[in-house]
Formats: structure tokens, C-alpha cells, sequence
């Protein structure tokens, strides 16, 4: 059957790059430091608590579409919560980052449009602009002055869009969120940040906007997740009462797709609650990754570390990057071995997350471990 063959040989392929992957299970001894659970929040035990309390007041489904009937009290309470948060007028909330930011770029942009992406964008805004009718235009990463010629080159018949991820996902570094604005605003141009992993650890909690101290205008829509810091499912557009308007009655994937369920809401806006209260999580979580990074680095490993929770340890190959996984795994550490395409050719690593529950003991042997490490390769 020539389709199971050609299943076999692209297996075979991914297995002889050392590009093959298997869910791996981790059980309960074993420390993670491979989760976008930044601030320790998706098991706490205050809002296990609290849905205990609110359960028999919540469906455990939406039931359908919120266009539908699947629009309940409690997902209208967290979009309020998250506008305010974020300090726009509006926000409405969807069912993952990757439908958030597919759905939203297809839906605002048309054929007359361009689009100026980062190189380093994460795959939901790379698909998003596949599926849109706009000129896409890459600029090189965080690379004003290339962004600022490429803007200069074209005369645009529609809108311009710079879309940029606030804090990008495996590297760990932040966007230059000031000058991208500014050039923003120089071109006429709508910026679009995808926030999933600024959010809840920068700028008090408010996401990468807020870390550069700038005022939210209806020129900025900032998108973001609650599967990562705020340790739940969902995403959320935040931005002018307009916007989400017009998001409403064209965004797809809010449309033709059952709601969120009231539980997974529930658990969203209570942890967005804790954050609100305790923005300490944040910046105890990036001491913590600063001082994992800079003992890798005195022990001679390739780290790189921007400020944030992710610190990338860079193997080079792919076949590196997995025996270190291995190796840490077999210490009872998950790390995941990152490779392409998730990253470019020759830049496999270890994705090191810290979060806000590590303790002094779990970092400490973190860092032993590593030694070993070392001392074996």
C-alpha cells in the first residue's frame, strides 16, 4: 500500500536525523524544568480549592459555540477581568494561542494588506499569515534597522502589521516592544504582540506592554495564552472594543468552534486573580532562572539567557541534545530536547524553564546534576 509505505520511509527519515519524537510521561519524582508553568500555578492548591467551592454552579461543558449557547456568566467575567488587566477596552477569549493568533491575523488582514513578521515568530502567527491573503515580509530577529528598511521599501495599497512575539518561546529573549512601537507609529502601522510567554511574569504580571512601561492605544492588540503562566487553557485578543467587535462576527475560530468549558474559565480567571495580587511570582521566578543560568555558564556550557524564566543550553546537534535529555532523565530531571524545525538547523538545545516552585534543593541538584553531566561527555 503505497500510503503505509510512505509513513514507514518519512518515520525512517525522522528517526536517522535524531529528529524523532515520543510523548514522554513524567511521573511524580521526577522535577520538571521543561514547563510553560512559570509561576507554579496550574496545580495550587487555593484554586483547586475554590472550584471545589463553585463547582455545582459551573457546567463542566459549553455546549456549544458561543455564538451559539455555549456564552456563559463566567467566560464574560474573565474577558472583563483581562481587558482591564491588560487595561483595553475589550477582550474576548478562544480556545487555545494556536486558534487565538491563526484565526485572528486571517481575520483582520486582506489581500491589500502586509504583514512585517519576525523570523522567529512562533508557528501559530507563521500559519496565521499562510492563511491570510496578505504579503508577508520576514525581518531579521529583533533587528530594527532591517525592519526599518523593509518598512520603507513598500507602498502599501492596504494596512501594515508588525507582528512579534513579546517574549519569544525558545530563546527566552524580549522583544523590543519600544522601537517596534515607535516604528509602529512612524509607518501607520497596527503592532500585534503575541504575549503567551510575557504575560503573568513581566511587567508586574501584565505582560511584555507593561515591562517596557507603555500605555495601551488602539493601535496595539496584544494576544496571549492562559496555558502558560496563568496555568490553565484558553487565549485571549485584547484590544479596542472595536476590534473585538469586528472579531466577533469574523474570527473563525471563535465562531465555528465549541466554547471553552465554564470550568477551564473558572480556573483562568482565579489564578489571573493570584497573579494580580502576588506580581512578586514574576521576578522571584527570573532570579531564580538568572542564577540557574549563570552557574551552566561557569560550569562552560553555551547558555543563553535574556531575563526571563527560559534559559536555552545550546547543544548544536540534535544527537547531543537527546543524550543530554536522556542523561538528566535518568537523574530523575526532564528537560526536553528541543530540535528542528522547532528550531534552526545546528541549534538544538535543552529548553530550561525555572518556575516560581522550585525549590533551593531542586535547583541545587539541578546544578549537580549537570556537573555530572559535564564530568560524563
Amino acid at each position: 500500500m503505497k500510503f503505509k509505505n510512505f509513513l514507514k520511509y518519512k518515520l525512517k527519515e525522522i528517526k536517522e536525523s535524531d529528529l524523532y519524537r515520543k510523548r514522554i510521561i513524567i511521573d511524580k519524582d521526577v522535577i520538571n524544568f521543561s514547563s510553560n508553568d512559570y509561576l507554579g500555578l496550574k496545580d495550587n492548591p487555593y484554586t483547586k480549592e475554590r472550584l471545589c467551592q463553585n463547582i455545582n454552579n459551573l457546567s463542566l461543558g459549553s455546549g456549544a459555540s458561543t455564538h451559539v449557547s455555549g456564552y456563559h456568566h463566567i467566560q464574560k467575567e474573565l474577558e472583563e477581568f483581562l481587558a482591564d488587566f491588560k487595561q483595553t477596552e475589550s477582550c474576548i477569549v478562544v480556545g487555545s494561542g494556536y486558534l487565538a493568533n491563526v484565526s485572528l491575523i486571517s481575520a483582520i488582514t486582506t489581500e491589500k494588506d502586509i504583514i512585517f513578521s519576525d523570523e522567529l515568530n512562533h508557528a501559530s502567527i507563521i500559519d496565521g499569515i499562510r492563511l491570510s491573503k496578505a504579503e508577508k515580509v520576514i525581518y531579521k530577529h529583533n533587528d530594527i534597522e532591517d525592519l526599518e528598511q523593509k518598512l520603507k521599501s513598500v507602498k502599501p495599497e492596504g494596512n501594515v502589521f508588525i507582528i512579534t512575539d513579546g517574549v519569544f518561546s525558545m530563546e527566552g529573549d524580549i522583544a523590543p516592544i519600544d522601537k517596534l512601537l515607535a516604528l509602529a507609529e512612524r509607518y501607520d502601522a497596527i503592532l500585534i504582540i503575541d504575549d503567551a510567554h510575557g504575560t503573568g511574569v513581566l511587567g508586574e504580571g501584565r505582560g511584555t506592554l507593561f515591562h517596557f512601561g507603555i500605555k495601551p492605544t488602539n493601535h496595539i492588540i496584544q494576544m496571549g495564552t492562559l496555558s502558560k503562566a496563568v496555568g490553565s487553557y484558553g487565549a485571549f485578543i485584547c484590544g479596542s472594543k472595536l476590534l473585538v467587535e469586528y472579531l466577533e462576527n469574523t474570527m473563525r475560530t471563535a465562531i465555528f468552534t465549541t466554547g471553552l468549558s465554564p470550568v477551564q474559565n473558572f480556573i483562568s480567571l482565579e489564578n489571573l486573580k493570584i497573579i494580580q495580587k502576588e506580581p512578586h511570582r514574576g521576578k522571584e521566578t527570573i532570579e531564580k532562572a538568572t542564577y540557574v543560568a549563570e552557574n551552566l555558564k561557569d560550569m562552560g556550557f553555551n547558555v543563553k539567557h535574556f531575563g526571563t524564566p527560559i534559559i536555552s543550553l545550546i547543544t548544536g546537534s540534535a544527537k547531543k541534545a537527546l543524550e543530554y535529555r536522556d542523561f538528566l532523565l535518568r537523574h530523575k530531571i526532564f528537560i526536553q530536547a528541543i530540535r528542528p524545525p522547532t528550531v534552526p538547523q545546528g541549534t538544538s538545545r535543552l529548553r530550561i524553564t525555572v518556575n516560581y516552585n522550585h525549590s533551593k534543593i531542586d535547583i541545587d541538584y539541578l546544578l549537580q546534576t549537570f556537573k555530572k553531566l559535564k564530568g560524563a561527555t
